[in-house]
């Protein structure tokens, strides 16, 4: 059964039964002037869904006379070993904005995702988006960390000593080798496995070892994760693992800031830092 909250004439609900054209298009819609335009087909829509692990029975929308006017999506799944859900999009229909729907939203949603053991909540909201900031620390979420998104054509100076091998076997990927920090919910393997079918996957071995690793898109050249073995590091390793790429316009989204090596080599490539977010994290 649906269930709905009534205040005047807004209906807040689940998405269960939600067309999803309709939901693409008001998605679409409440993106169109945003820091960092978003315009996304059905199809694509769909792809961020099931990358996500967007659960519509989990989301939350609000109607007027029927009509979708607000959205609030909601992935489920475990992260960091605790029942997670993050809000991967929020959004009203720019005519009914100041009627505090996301408010509405938020708290309709905060009871069910307790009554389904999710600990903690996490999103993410550019850096200059002060109404929505407040907002959200109003509800109770703060700020966990920055993250940085990059775009660009890399420029590498670089011969390849090594080859580059596509493989597909993620359990080679360890944060114990290769991570400092735990990626985001969209960067995170989960995320991949969700999408293996449009991903590559390729590396640099040495005496059979995984020593370097990127994750790519291969419809959209955007790279999930890159790294580099802890003990192989400072050997130009990150260089020449990008050098296949050196002619192609590639894209990286929320790198934790704190990664400044990481930061620093991305830059060196000349990629340009195009968006900054803050991730906020709730504990129900």
């Amino acid at each position: 059964m649906q269930i709905t909250a009534m205040q005047t004439n807004i209906e807040i609900h689940s998405l269960t039964h939600v067309d999803l054209e309709e939901l693409s298009a008001l998605y679409n819609l409440s993106y169109q002037n945003y820091y960092v335009s978003i315009n996304l087909s059905t199809e694509q829509f769909q792809g961020k869904l099931k990358m996500e692990d967007i659960n519509l029975d989990y989301s939350v929308g609000a109607s007027i006379d029927g009509k979708l006017v607000g959205f609030l999506l909601y992935g489920i799944r475990n992260y960091n070993d605790v029942k997670t859900a993050y809000i991967g999009g929020t959004g009203v229909c720019p005519e009914h904005r100041g009627k505090k729907i996301t408010q509405q939203m938020l708290d309709f949603s905060f009871p069910k995702l307790k009554e389904q053991q999710v600990k903690n909540i996490f999103l993410e909201v550019n850096i200059k988006n002060d109404f929505a900031i407040n907002a959200y620390e109003a509800c109770g979420f703060e700020k966990t960390r920055t993250l940085n998104s990059y775009k660009g054509i890399p420029i590498l100076v670089v011969n390849p000593l090594h080859e580059i091998i596509e493989f597909s076997d993620l359990d080679l990927i360890t944060s114990e080798n290769f991570w400092d920090i735990k990626p985001t919910w969209k960067n995170d393997i989960q995320s991949v496995k969700n999408i293996i079918e449009d991903c590559q996957i390729n590396g640099i071995y040495e005496d059979g070892i995984l020593v370097a690793y990127k994750i790519i898109n291969k419809n959209n050249t955007r790279i999930y994760q890159f790294g580099v073995h802890h003990d192989y590091r400072n050997r130009y390793l990150a260089s020449i693992l990008f050098s296949d790429l050196k002619n192609k316009e590639i894209k990286m989204i929320n790198v934790d800031e704190r990664e400044i090596s990481t930061n620093d080599f991305i830059q060196s490539m000349g990629l340009e830092l195009y968006d900054k977010q803050y991730e906020m994290k709730k504990e129900l």
